[in-house]
Order: C-alpha cells, then sequence, then structure tokens
C-alpha cells in the first residue's frame, strides 16, 4: 500500500459500505452501463461550464458550443431506448446554460485562475492526498476553492457545514502555499428552466396561461412569450414576467431561485484540523484492512443499496452463485484515479 493514494471519493465509499470500496478500489471494476437521467444531465452541465470557464482564464478550449456538440454526438450513439429515458437532454442542455450565463451575468466579477485543478498534500502519517477542484477563483473577498454540483434538491446549510470534501480541499491548497479564504458551491439542479404553458383557446375563446406553471427564469419565459406569439406587455403575462426578471444573482441580496444557487463558506482551522485527523485515521483503516478475506468484507445493507452500482454482483456473491457471469456482463476494468489524472495541455 506503499503507492496508495487517498481521495475523498474513497474515504467516502469505504466509511459507507466496506463491499462497495472492494469492488471499487481493490477489484477495480465500474459498471459498464451509466446512463441514468441524473447522472447524465449532471455530467453534461459539468462539461459545458468546464468550456465556459477555461475560455474565460484563457486557458486553451475548443468552447462552450463545441463541447455541447461532441456532446450531442455521444447522445446520439446511445441506443433509442436509452435516449428515450434520458428525454431531450441537447436542447435542455443549452437551455439550462443561456439560464446559468444570463442568472450569473457571465460572471464578469470572478477572475478565473485555474479550471480542473489537481491538489496533493500530505497528510499527518505520510500518506498521500490527491483531489480535483473544479475551480480557482478570486472575487472581491479574495482567492476561493469553487466546486460544481448538480442536485435535484438543493441541500441544507447543515449539510454544507458537515461537508469533508470542502475541508479537505481547503486545507490541502493551503498545504502548496495557496491562501484560499473558503470554499464556494456552485449548485445547478439541472432541469432545464421551461416557456409558460398557455391554452390552445378558440374562436370564441382566447389563448390564456395555465394556473399552473413550470419552473422557469425571465429569458426562457419572454422567448416562450414571443415564440407563442403571445403580447409581452399583456397585464396577466407581465405579473408573472417582472417578479422572474429580479431573480438573478446578486452576491448583497438573498438567491430566490429554484434552480442556481452559490454557497459561500470560510472553514475555521480547528474545524480543518480535527477533520484532517479523522481523514487520516479512515486512510489507515482502509489501508490495514483485510481484503484479502473476500468473505468477511462487510456489507451495509440499507436504502442506498438500491442505487448502488456494484449491487448485482454484490448479491451474486452474498447468495453464493457464480459472480463471474455478473461481473462479465455489467461491469468493465477501471482506474478510479482517472478522474484525477492531469489532462495535458496542448501548446
Amino acid at each position: 500500500m506503499s503507492d496508495l493514494i487517498i481521495t475523498h471519493s474513497l474515504l467516502k465509499t469505504f466509511m459507507r459500505c466496506p463491499r462497495e470500496a472492494l469492488y471499487k478500489y481493490q477489484d477495480l471494476i465500474t459498471p459498464r452501463k451509466k446512463t441514468s437521467q441524473p447522472l447524465e444531465r449532471g455530467t453534461w452541465f459539468h462539461a459545458l461550464l468546464e468550456a465556459k470557464y477555461k475560455d474565460m482564464g484563457g486557458l486553451e478550449t475548443e468552447g462552450v458550443a463545441a463541447e455541447h456538440k461532441r456532446m450531442v454526438d455521444e447522445f446520439g450513439e446511445l441506443m433509442d431506448d436509452e435516449r428515450e429515458e434520458l428525454g431531450d437532454l441537447p436542447n435542455e442542455m443549452k437551455r439550462l446554460y443561456n439560464s446559468y450565463q444570463w442568472h450569473y451575468r457571465k460572471d464578469e466579477s470572478w477572475t478565473i485562475h485555474e479550471v480542473e485543478m489537481k491538489v496533493e498534500a500530505e497528510l499527518p502519517n505520510g500518506m498521500q492526498y490527491q483531489g480535483k477542484i473544479d475551480m480557482m477563483v478570486e472575487n472581491e473577498w479574495g482567492l476561493f476553492a469553487v466546486d460544481h454540483k448538480t442536485h435535484k434538491r438543493l441541500p441544507s446549510m447543515d449539510f454544507r457545514y458537515r461537508d469533508k470534501q470542502s475541508i479537505l480541499y481547503i486545507w490541502a491548497l493551503r498545504q502548496c502555499g495557496i491562501p484560499v479564504e473558503g470554499f464556494i458551491w456552485n449548485y445547478v439542479v439541472p432541469t432545464a428552466p421551461a416557456p409558460l404553458k398557455f391554452t390552445k383557446g378558440s374562436k370564441n375563446v382566447p389563448r390564456r396561461l395555465y394556473a399552473k406553471q413550470p419552473i422557469t427564469d425571465y429569458p426562457t419565459a419572454l422567448r416562450g412569450i414571443k415564440a407563442e406569439g403571445m403580447d409581452p406587455g399583456d397585464p396577466a403575462i407581465r405579473a408573472i414576467l417582472d417578479p422572474l426578471k429580479v431573480v438573478r444573482y446578486d452576491p448583497d441580496s438573498v438567491q430566490s431561485s429554484p434552480v442556481f444557487r452559490r454557497d459561500i463558506l470560510e472553514k475555521h482551522d480547528d474545524m480543518i484540523e480535527r477533520t484532517v485527523l479523522e481523514a487520516t485515521h479512515t486512510a489507515e483503516r482502509f489501508a490495514n484492512y483485510a481484503w484479502e478475506n473476500r468473505d468477511e468484507v462487510e456489507r451495509v445493507n440499507d436504502r442506498s443499496c438500491d442505487w448502488c452500482s456494484y449491487r448485482f454482483i454484490c448479491i451474486a456473491e452474498l447468495i453464493g452463485s457464480n459472480p463471474d457471469n455478473v461481473r462479465r456482463q455489467m461491469y468493465k476494468d477501471a482506474n478510479p484515479l482517472a478522474y484525477y489524472e492531469e489532462k495535458e495541455r496542448k501548446g
């Protein structure tokens, strides 16, 4: 284990379920099929944000449009049933990105220093900790690490206080001599704002707004109104548009968007010290675990098993059937550290 690299994902997986850690970090396998809607939405939008901020930071990139086209091409290579399950992601992700640009005023207040930045530091026991930070930015308050997070529901403040990943990233950056002030969670609910809905109407009954409307924002609603040939100045429409127009990011105001939110937290030194000691202890338990006694590796049986990627091979081994067939059909070899590998920049 002398070459063991400790990551937040490794620590979190091991603490959640040693059996899952066995498959991911000892057997080095990963599911072949990864086309769940939340995963694909998050992956797609994250790729667009990476291209956007590389452009802003002056780093070499093919641009957001090229990245979106690449994702559309990959989407087109999926099976028909997979595309049907995922929905109209090409148009939805485009709308979501345009809404993001409008909501954050194209992030003109941010200075982008790094995008997809790998950071390394030595834990107190000598083990190497490694992480990958989505961005490092500077604003009027100083230097901050940024992580893009896509969630169906935005997490609570309590969650952000307890979050270990942000603390370890701050610690690792400071160990490298980078004086970050704190951490910014760049939350996105990866469901694109939708146009307003109107009734069909008839010769004697004019078209009107449905009482129940989808989640939307000002530019999406305005574009949809014009596309429908409706009058943006109509009082009923103005009653919706006017409040939407002010739901836009302002660091000095309360955030009210149901889709976008940025939360900034500073972590004090004793909290960081306690978290590093905890991570070090977990890393040592992982390194010294008796993985060779395969049948003794614990399973944590709770509701999270229903969406665990390794539940099929786990059940096969539990009931004593041949797991090799399951492994060949449903899993492939993978390096869990591939995400943290440096990408060479051309030029």
